[in-house]
């Protein structure tokens, strides 16, 4: 009787990297079926969809299109708004990958009865058992003993997207593959090149899927009211005036409008007397702070805990401390503790809102949202 090949579903978005991670799995011996997931119906949606089924058609496999815009909006799009509402600055990707992205693809993955879900992520997963440490997860060939997975950074570390994917939990990091992890994005075009596919030359988008960068603005007067307010420095005298807090997220420099003694940077919100509070850059750096709704992929886990900690995708991993906030020194088996964190070293502009994740060496550990 011949083997039966496992079968992956591959989340496609029409752009280079998720194309590539389908046509990887496919060269690899998988039998794959794509998966278009439209969470906001808009131009970039339908201009990748049609690109994710021209890509499908060159590859050779099925493409399913999935509508989830009704959760989307209630568990994406409505939190996101909340949050801009309180005087953070949310991520929507660190919150839709775990809640959505992953949540649906794994459902997808079942009903086709598939044994593995694939994105295009640049990131890499490792897997402990009692008998073999950090077995490469690229061929599904693994004993059904106990086993842990690990999150790592991807091999390309300028595109590294760990980041996003602390969310992530056991359960899910058990069925997924990141066929990306361990090759240099300047790489994947090379072959993408080599099979003369169309997306090989393709420009990344930086938008947020739902809104462009040029837009953002009125994306937000849509859904928040603008209440405009004063602004002050750190001693409370009125500087200004500002249009409304939502516009605003610590650190910005660029749209306060001020003159005099500047340069100005936010520093903070005052959200009960609608008061954007600015001051000179130096006021920017903070060295502890809190955050909570903390997910830890790793089980074994003692407090105090020494690691590496990003406080924003695009900065480099300071070394502190995090420590529980109620209690020392136990094992962690939850998330929704709150947790102190306490840098070896001052960082600039950490914002409410934001992800911190947390390292060692290239391990993922967990990471939370930082509440101030």
């Amino acid at each position: 009787m011949p083997i039966k090949r496992k079968k992956v579903i591959v989340g496609m978005s029409g752009g280079l990297d998720s194309t590539m991670t389908a046509a990887l799995l496919k060269k690899e011996g998988y039998e794959v079926e794509g998966i278009f997931l439209e969470f906001w119906k808009n131009k970039n949606s339908e201009e990748g969809y049609e690109s994710a089924r021209k890509m499908a058609e060159i590859l050779g496999i099925q493409l399913h299109k999935v509508n989830a815009e009704e959760d989307f909006k209630k568990k994406i799009i409505d939190e996101f708004i909340r949050e801009y509402e309180s005087g953070r600055t949310p991520n929507p990707c660190v919150i839709c990958n775990p809640r959505m992205k992953f949540k649906v693809l794994m459902d997808e993955m079942r009903k086709i009865n598939a044994d593995f879900m694939a994105t295009g992520h640049y990131a890499r997963l490792r897997r402990e058992t009692p008998n073999t440490k950090y077995q490469i997860l690229n061929k599904a060939k693994y004993s059904k003993s106990k086993s842990t997975i690990h999150l790592m950074k991807a091999e390309d570390k300028t595109k590294d997207q760990s980041y996003f994917l602390y969310g992530l939990n056991q359960k899910q990091l058990e069925k997924i593959i990141f066929p990306l992890g361990d090759y240099l994005k300047s790489r994947v075009r090379e072959i993408a090149r080599e099979m003369n596919l169309p997306v090989a030359d393709r420009e990344e988008s930086q938008d947020v899927c739902f809104v462009s960068q040029d837009n953002f603005g009125n994306f937000l007067k849509k859904y928040i009211k603008n209440i405009p307010g004063k602004i002050c420095d750190m001693s409370g005298k009125e500087l200004g005036k500002h249009e409304g807090l939502h516009f605003y997220t610590i650190g910005q420099r660029k749209g306060i409008n001020l003159g005099g003694e500047g340069p100005y940077y936010v520093i903070k919100k005052n959200i009960s007397k609608n008061m954007l509070i600015v001051s000179n850059k130096e006021d920017l750096l903070v060295d502890e702070f809190k955050v909570n709704e903390v997910n830890w992929i790793s089980t074994d886990i003692e407090f105090s805990l020494k690691a590496e900690i990003k406080v924003r995708y695009h900065s480099n991993p300071v070394c502190g401390t995090i420590m529980e906030v109620k209690s020392s020194k136990f094992k962690v088996k939850s998330a929704g503790k709150n947790y102190r964190i306490k840098l070896d070293e001052p960082q600039e502009a950490i914002t409410p809102g934001q992800s911190a994740v947390f390292y060692r060496g290239d391990e993922v550990l967990g990471g939370g949202i930082i509440t101030g």
